[in-house]
């Protein structure tokens, strides 16, 4: 198996993965999250980190079976016109930095790394506390008697969150690890 660049459709990324997936292919595209504001509520959304582009593995030779994918256009070519085969520390590289959280600023109950450069290497330079989830943001509580239920954050005090349950007119309190982005 090797990796090879699949160029999707237009937001087609999850589209292409889950066909892939149900043909037995790995598929992997970085995301970025982060909060959108839409009519005074906010959710969080993923968005891809390089565009169009997906990584995705295929035995020697298949190519015609991933072309056909509903949601992908192409894959990307050498010059000879052949499928460009990739190194597959390149996609564990960047597999690393997506399960790191590195482009995820919803969630805030870690510690994203902040990088730097010593002699042309990347290091670990510090750790970056994320922010807290906005006033506003649509969550899902994970712990107590609203477990599984969504929400949306009306106010703060302190480690503490006030929230209004989803198509109800609940409100309660919970400590922040108790609510989840959702």
């Amino acid at each position: 198996m090797t990796w090879y660049i699949a160029v999707t459709n237009p937001n087609c990324q999850r589209r292409a993965e889950l066909e892939l997936a149900s043909l037995g292919y790995r598929a992997f595209w970085p995301k970025l999250r982060r909060w959108v504001s839409h009519a005074r509520t906010k959710k969080a959304k993923e968005y891809p980190v390089l565009g169009r582009y997906m990584f995705v593995e295929i035995p020697d030779g298949d190519f015609y079976t991933v072309r056909k994918v509903n949601g992908i256009e192409a894959l990307i070519a050498d010059e000879t016109g052949r499928a460009a085969a990739i190194p597959p520390e390149t996609v564990w590289r960047l597999k690393e930095r997506y399960l790191n959280g590195e482009w995820d600023f919803v969630r805030r109950d870690c510690k994203r790394p902040v990088y730097g450069l010593l002699k042309g290497k990347q290091i670990i330079v510090d750790w970056e506390e994320n922010k807290p989830m906005p006033i506003g943001a649509k969550v899902m509580v994970v712990v107590g008697e609203f477990e599984d239920m969504l929400a949306t954050i009306t106010s703060r005090a302190g480690k503490k969150v006030h929230f209004k349950l989803q198509d109800s007119n609940v409100y309660g309190i919970e400590s922040e690890r108790g609510v989840r982005a959702a």
